[in-house]
């Protein structure tokens, strides 16, 4: 198994996108940390999910938007295995209004669990990888920060996401040449399915999506494995991986 013998920390890992990494991962022999913050039930599945696969499992709930839970959830890490060596930070929140209608308390909310978390992340968890001499980095983008607009997200959520591009080139830089950190930009991901799924009635302000189906939490699990485990010589990119939608 690729990953035998390694630590993976996916936060926002019980659900969609963060489960799909986090059961691919174990599949390829990952211990696993699997943050939450909500969903008791789903935490629990999935938690029983990673066990069945015969890896250990440690489940935490923490809010990664605060500072204090933060901490507690990278302690839990170092009591449960003394180390992560690959970090997918996932966890991310949506916005419910336009910028004239947006408060300040939202936009730090936002900025705080879509970008702020996995800087504070990386500051804790660089130093060990680099000791190490491996680590791998992957944050989860998305294609509405090249595009500033797609669905019901606005200009809060693309900035946050588009910050977390940019920090993922600066850890890039800074960890190398012993860490590697890419982002990833899905396009329409049905969350909840489990084999790719038709378009359906999804518009989108860019067009069709060329293969003509919304992508799936496998597909974007398939590209953080590759790059948690083949991908050594990439660094430092943001991956669309939308289906076409977005060619650049």
């Amino acid at each position: 198994m690729k990953l035998s013998g390694r630590v993976a920390l996916v936060t926002g890992g019980t659900r969609g996108i963060g489960r799909g990494c986090a059961l691919l991962l174990a599949e390829q022999g990952a211990d696993i940390v699997l943050n939450y913050s909500q969903d008791e039930a789903a935490a629990a599945r999935t938690t029983a999910d990673i066990a069945r696969l015969g890896r250990r499992v440690e489940t935490v709930r923490a809010d990664v938007g605060d500072l204090d839970q933060l901490r507690h959830l990278l302690d839990r890490c170092d009591a449960a295995f003394g180390r992560v060596d690959v970090l997918v930070s996932n966890a991310g929140i949506g916005q419910r209004h336009k910028i004239v209608d947006t408060t300040d308390e939202e936009w730090e909310r936002v900025m705080n669990v879509d970008a702020r978390a996995t800087f504070v992340l990386a500051r804790a968890l660089l130093p060990g990888m680099i000791e190490r001499r491996f680590g791998r980095i992957v944050t989860i983008s998305s294609i509405i920060a090249k595009t500033g607009v797609g669905g019901s997200s606005f200009a809060t959520y693309a900035a946050a996401k588009a910050a977390l591009i940019a920090l993922t080139f600066g850890i890039a830089r800074e960890g190398a040449p012993y860490v590697t950190a890419n982002a990833i930009c899905p396009g329409v991901i049905d969350r909840n399915a489990v084999a790719p799924a038709p378009l359906g009635p999804v518009k989108w302000v860019l067009g069709e999506i060329p293969l003509q189906r919304r992508g799936t939490p496998a597909d974007i699990a398939e590209t953080v494995l590759f790059l948690a485990t083949g991908g050594g010589y990439i660094t430092g990119q943001s991956l669309n991986v939308n289906g076409g939608l977005l060619m650049q």
